[in-house]
């Protein structure tokens, strides 16, 4: 599973999860929004977010993320998922939101 979210709108997709990770997942896409625009398509510039399962970043680490390493990993404060930023150009990244628990996220991801 990979939901990609690259506008507030798209955070519909994902209501269900812990507020705290809705939080991270905004604040991003706002970064996003402030300096690429908020009509970014997947052809433009800037990135989004995208939320995964184990077979979800495989899915990634196949395609988008083949051989880029993440440039930092971080836990989401009060929820138990992690955050993973990969830089795949200058002008485009992929920030990664995966369980800690339910998929031993900091495994998958490296």
């Amino acid at each position: 599973m990979i939901i990609s979210i690259w506008k507030k709108q798209d955070l519909q997709l994902i209501k269900e999860l812990p507020t705290e990770v809705l939080s991270a997942i905004e604040t991003t896409i706002e970064m996003l929004d402030e300096d690429y625009g908020t009509e970014r398509t997947t052809e433009d510039l800037g990135g989004y977010v995208a939320v995964v399962d184990k077979a979800g970043i495989k899915q990634l680490k196949q395609k988008q993320l083949n051989g880029i390493i993440p440039e930092y990993i971080d836990e989401i404060e009060g929820a138990e998922y992690i955050s993973a930023l990969f830089l795949c150009s200058n002008d485009f990244s992929i920030v990664v939101i995966v369980n800690e628990l339910n998929n031993k996220g900091m495994k998958i991801i490296k």
